[in-house]
């Protein structure tokens, strides 16, 4: 094909990209309505045909978005990258609905805050009756999602966070506060270490909110290590009593005060702290469950 190219737009394929005439790399790159007479070669015949060329980012926009293959999408998604519209700035919305603004804020403006900024500004919202009337069921669930969002530790996300920037641990919060506010009854959920980077007060706002999911008639099991959440679990189950392959073993199962009590190695460091320095590589998992 560049072969082909070449001749017909009189450049060498020897020549330095950036030493091409401009109007030859606009051709190569987006490609040209004039039409061009390839070929291909089978064995010793060489067939021709005559269409436009499309370009190399044409080429490539295109297989994007034809292929059902996820190795193929993967592999073109290398020469793509994000950039701010030049007509809306990032905002991502017309004009029109970017005019659109409550308590002085677009939309836009609105999802730039954090979660802690933007239930703020939706606590202290005055808006007419007339307004107040419209929208109060969603205003309702707005303050409802943000408050799941604070209780779970995410106060300092903003709104506008693209999700490929999130911890995992951030994301499974996220999902859980969705949990928290569809109201589902008689779902297990099994969360892996959701404290971890929480700040201690944070952590307890996870707690309380692990412990509304577990009253509304769920099964909550957790997969952790911090001493707080396990000490709050209905029922521990201990795995160890070290890690890897010295572990697999049910070092201790039952309520906490039934495992501090006991004479075994959780009870033992539990009772008294500095002992469990010999078996500080201990899997807990403990579950809150209905």
């Amino acid at each position: 094909m560049l072969e082909a190219l070449s001749k017909h737009f009189g450049f060498s394929l020897a020549a330095p990209f950036e030493k091409l005439p401009a109007r030859v790399r606009e051709i190569l790159l987006h490609g040209s309505t004039e039409p061009v007479r390839f070929f291909m070669e089978e064995g010793e015949r060489r067939y021709f045909f005559t269409k436009p060329f499309e370009g190399v980012i044409g080429n490539l926009e295109r297989r994007f978005r034809e292929t059902d293959s996820e190795g193929i999408r993967d592999e073109l998604s290398r020469y793509m990258n994000n950039r701010p519209c030049r007509a809306c700035g990032g905002a991502r919305l017309k004009k029109e609905a970017l005019c659109v603004r409550v308590g002085g804020l677009s939309i836009y403006e609105l999802t730039r805050l954090s979660i802690r900024e933007a239930f703020a500004f939706f606590e202290s919202l005055s808006v007419s009756q007339r307004e107040e009337k419209i929208g109060a069921r969603i205003m309702k669930e707005i303050r409802s999602r943000l408050s799941f969002l604070q209780n779970v530790g995410l106060s300092y996300i903003s709104l506008d966070r693209a999700s490929g920037t999130l911890s995992g641990g951030e994301g499974q919060r996220i999902r859980l506060a969705t949990q928290i506010g569809s109201r589902l009854m008689g779902v297990l959920y099994i969360l892996d270490e959701p404290s971890i980077g929480l700040h201690q007060r944070d952590n307890r706002k996870l707690l309380s909110t692990l412990k509304d999911l577990r009253d509304l008639g769920n099964t909550v099991l957790v997969v952790e290590h911090d001493e707080e959440t396990i000490r709050s679990a209905d029922h521990v189950i201990d795995m160890g009593p070290g890690a890897g392959e010295h572990g697999g073993a049910v070092v201790a199962a039952g309520t906490p005060e039934a495992i501090i009590s006991n004479e075994g190695p959780t009870g033992t460091s539990w009772r008294f702290p500095a002992a469990g320095r010999t078996i500080s590589r201990t899997s807990t998992f403990p579950s809150l469950s209905a």
